[in-house]
């Protein structure tokens, strides 16, 4: 598997311990299929960056944003409640999680707030969690 790959892993092992049920279904603020069940997430990453270091080191930085749809079956407002609590709990879990800091590629986890945010679509508040992570690959051949 890829070095993030493995951080992507580390990640979705985190939420489903955490009460979260990964989906292969994509949804976003556009688009909600109906299908989706409450508190299912996915993920998205895209790399921002990479810089090459002597000694076949690479240390790119890749975003990875966490979907997570919660069905508004009860009040809309507990559950953008709910959503906040849940992105501090996840927050604080993913920075702390030894099995994402002790992997070979010793990943930097970081929240974007500017990115992070929730919207509702349709019976769904989609929650968008943005996280940067900033991490060592090896690329000898």
């Amino acid at each position: 598997m890829s070095v993030i790959g493995d951080i992507i892993g580390a990640i979705e092992t985190r939420l489903v311990a955490l009460g979260f049920l990964a989906t292969d279904e994509v949804f976003d603020f556009d688009a909600v299929p109906s299908s989706i069940v409450n508190k299912a997430f996915r993920i998205e990453t895209r790399m921002l960056r990479n810089e090459y270091h002597p000694c076949d080191v690479a240390n790119p930085t890749d975003s990875i944003d966490v979907f997570i749809a919660y069905k508004t079956f009860r009040n809309p407002r507990t559950v953008w409640k709910a959503a906040l609590g849940d992105r501090e709990t996840i927050e604080k879990d993913l920075i702390n999680a030894v099995s994402i800091s002790a992997l070979a590629s010793n990943p930097l986890l970081q929240m974007d707030g500017d990115a992070t945010t929730q919207k509702y679509k349709d019976e769904y508040l989609i929650s968008r969690l943005v996280f940067s992570a900033n991490y060592l690959r090896d690329i000898s051949a």
